[in-house]
């Protein structure tokens, strides 16, 4: 009895803290497969928001205005004072300033442009959010100069860096999320006009149609892997999508067709707002609670679009259809907030480790790559030093920077710290110089977008385990139930031998001989030869006949 009371049961820490489940996720992420997927998709987003901007900038988007080009005179009409007619001028000049701003800042160039307010104080702006190449996107400082800094650097560079780092990969591990999420917010921006949310509509539908696919294929592979289920692999993930595909379109398409609806439901509304009187007594005063309400409903369509992830992933576990992907999605995050915040805490925290790991080892490969090479023998007698082969190298996560430190080409926040050296330095290279570094750079943006694709299938990877467990939770459904299409038991690459035809009948002529055989018959004995059988003896004790 006491050893019955001693014993201990055995605890199922998944069943308890189903949580932990996410831990699963870094290898499953790590797929190969997926990190190529990943790395594509980034690149066929970017290239497609770069056409669009080009095309959007130099089309129909305004260009920087300068106050000279507002005369004050124009404004002068009857009636107007010179003071009116100034502040007339400044209003316009500072509505179409703000436009620009909005419209550079998003598809304008890369470069920075200088522009001039009302006051006559000038400014910079930074344009081109849109159509940068992954490559070059400011992501923070590199781990391996974060770590360096931490080790050698005064308290406030550690602080400074750290804060950055820390900072950056937060948004590089939510990045597909707001990758989505920021063009919505920019839709609600009071400086954007009709062509400005023109051109983010375009933006936000080309990333959904490009994800779809994209991102249907990683949550379908992670979800089968995470369920325990052999669907196929990548050859079954993408024909699976693409029987979908229009589900997996219209999933997130929706909700923000219903934002656009309300929206013109709003605007017929205030055409009867702006009649007088009629328009501010029975139309705003008794009727307000129509907008109100309207709000309501696209602020709560707004909020649920944080589980857009989720939409993908109930298309890859359940091959059901845009209703069944948009009811969960939403179901899952207003039923069970607090456990999908949870979840996404988790993920983000130990995303953020898995991340950091993944990025201080790829640095580190690319940088200790370049210390081997210097280290030969007479690079610096023959000025045959590396460093130039990094000219064109990705400034995303410090790269460039973490590669040409301490020489002629040092950058530092995408600009040359020597300029001058930096200049005459450049002018030395010769055709094979600019060839054997574009090479290099080649290869090393093709190691850089893995890392990067990393990011991306981790976040769609952990996305499809948070729906399994919010599905476990809210819909007592097990993990490893996931739909499987019938062509996914069928062997990659086998194909169905077809029917042997039936044989036809054969001629006549070609049937087999038969030999025929005499019956057997039987041989006839002579008389001769048959012998009388004898009568059986009798016996003398046998009874005699009476007479």
């Amino acid at each position: 009895m006491a050893d019955e009371r001693l014993a201990t049961r055995e605890i199922d820490w998944l069943k308890t803290f189903p949580w932990l489940r996410l831990f699963r996720t870094f290898l499953v992420a790590l797929d190969p497969f997926k990190l190529i997927v990943a790395a594509v998709g980034i690149l066929t987003t970017a290239l497609a928001w770069l056409i669009i901007s080009l095309f959007f900038n130099n089309f129909f988007f305004v260009a920087k205005p300068k106050l000279t080009d507002f005369d004050p005179k124009s404004y002068q009409k009857d009636g107007v004072t010179d003071e009116e007619a100034i502040k007339k001028r400044n209003d316009d000049y500072s509505r179409r300033l703000n436009s620009w701003k909005l419209q550079y800042k998003l598809a304008g160039s890369t470069a920075i442009e200088e522009y001039e307010t009302v006051d006559g104080v000038k400014h910079t702006i930074k344009g081109g959010k849109y159509r940068i190449m992954p490559w070059f996107e400011d992501r923070g400082p590199n781990p391996v100069s974060m770590l360096k800094n931490t080790v050698t650097g005064s308290p406030n560079e550690r602080n400074e860096t750290i804060g950055r780092f820390l900072q950056g990969q937060v948004f590089v591990l939510v990045e597909p999320l707001l990758k989505f999420l920021t063009p919505v917010s920019y839709l609600f921006d009071a400086q954007a006009n009709t062509w400005t949310r023109l051109y983010l509509v375009v933006l936000l539908l080309v990333e959904l149609a490009i994800w779809a696919f994209f991102g249907g294929i990683i949550t379908r592979m992670a979800i089968s892997t995470l369920a325990g289920k052999e669907t196929g692999g990548l050859r079954g993930a993408i024909d699976f999508v693409r029987k979908h595909y229009i589900s997996y379109v219209s999933s997130p398409v929706v909700p923000i067709a219903g934002l656009f609806a309300i929206v013109i439901g709003c605007m017929v509304f205030g055409l009867f707002h702006l009649i007088p009187g009629i328009g501010d007594i029975l139309i705003d005063g008794l009727g307000w609670l129509i907008p109100l309400g309207a709000g309501f409903i696209m602020a709560l369509i707004v909020l649920g679009l944080v589980g857009y992830p989720l939409m993908y992933t109930t298309l890859s576990a359940e091959g059901s259809d845009t209703f069944d992907a948009l009811s969960r999605s939403y179901n899952y995050v207003y039923e069970s907030p607090w456990s999908y915040l949870w979840y996404s805490i988790i993920s983000i925290l130990y995303g953020a480790v898995l991340v950091f790991f993944v990025v201080v080892v790829t640095s580190l490969t690319v940088y200790l790559a370049n210390w081997g090479v210097s280290q030969t023998i007479l690079t610096q007698t023959t000025n045959r030093e590396p460093q130039y082969l990094y000219t064109y190298a990705p400034t995303s996560f410090g790269w460039r920077q973490l590669l040409l430190e301490g020489t002629p080409l040092e950058t530092y926040n995408d600009v040359y710290v020597h300029k001058t050296a930096a200049e005459e330095y450049l002018k030395e290279y010769t055709w094979y110089n600019i060839a054997g570094a574009g090479m290099v750079s080649f290869w090393l943006t093709a190691v850089f977008m893995l890392m990067l694709g990393f990011s991306y299938s981790y976040f769609w990877t952990a996305s499809s385990m948070i729906y399994l467990l919010m599905r476990k939770k809210v819909d007592e459904t097990e993990i490893d139930e996931i739909h499987i299409d019938d062509a996914d038991f069928e062997p990659q690459g086998a194909k169905v031998p077809p029917p042997s035809p039936t044989p036809a009948p054969e001629a006549v002529n070609s049937a087999p001989v038969v030999q025929m055989v005499d019956p057997p018959t039987l041989r006839a004995v002579p008389p001769s030869d048959i012998k009388p059988i004898d009568p059986p003896p009798t016996s003398s004790t046998d009874p005699k006949p009476s007479v």
